[in-house]
């Protein structure tokens, strides 16, 4: 008993700072997470507001092969309407690449033409000489864009894995669609 008692002077102290009673300032607040911090981006416009379900081939409601909300982007991050088709048919092969049977080396084969078809068109519509994007980046921009989500990064990087050691000629000509 006079141990207890002869121990309550030291933990009176600690009893009143557990109390909160504390002259360090209070904790600022949690960063947002990452979802939120891209939902913020989006709403702000610096980031493009794409689909991120779990659906690889999203909605494409017009059709013409390009997911709406990479169409979206397209419109509004291109102005000129011949670097937009470009872009476009660029967009369009890479979905292609994305959505491609990759067990399957004919299908496979035939999206490889329509990339390096599309990746053509870009360096014709986006001349690096006059100052506009270069196209090689336009063209990695698109494809962050479409494979947007862990699915389609997965099924592109399926695709390529499929087209891993064949060749394939480079095009010639206007290959713009």
């Amino acid at each position: 008993m006079k141990r207890t008692i002869a121990m309550l002077p030291l933990l009176a102290p600690l009893a009143l700072a557990a109390c909160g009673h504390s002259s360090d300032p209070p904790s600022p607040p949690a960063p947002p997470s990452p979802s939120e911090q891209l939902v913020q981006l989006e709403q702000e416009g610096k980031l493009p507001a794409l689909d991120r379900s779990a659906s690889v081939a999203g909605t494409d409601a017009n059709g013409n092969g390009v997911r709406d909300d990479v169409d979206n982007w397209l419109a509004h991050r291109f102005t000129d309407t011949q670097q937009r088709a470009a872009a476009t048919q660029m967009a369009k092969a890479v979905q292609e690449a994305v959505l491609v049977d990759s067990t399957s080396p004919a299908a496979s084969k035939v999206v490889s033409q329509h990339l390096a078809n599309a990746m053509n068109c870009l360096f014709a519509r986006f001349p690096d000489n006059q100052g506009a994007q270069a196209p090689a980046a336009v063209g990695q921009e698109i494809e962050a864009v479409t494979t947007n989500t862990k699915p389609r990064l997965l099924a592109y990087l399926g695709y390529n894995k499929s087209r891993d050691g064949t060749a394939l000629s480079l095009p010639k000509g206007d290959t713009c669609e």
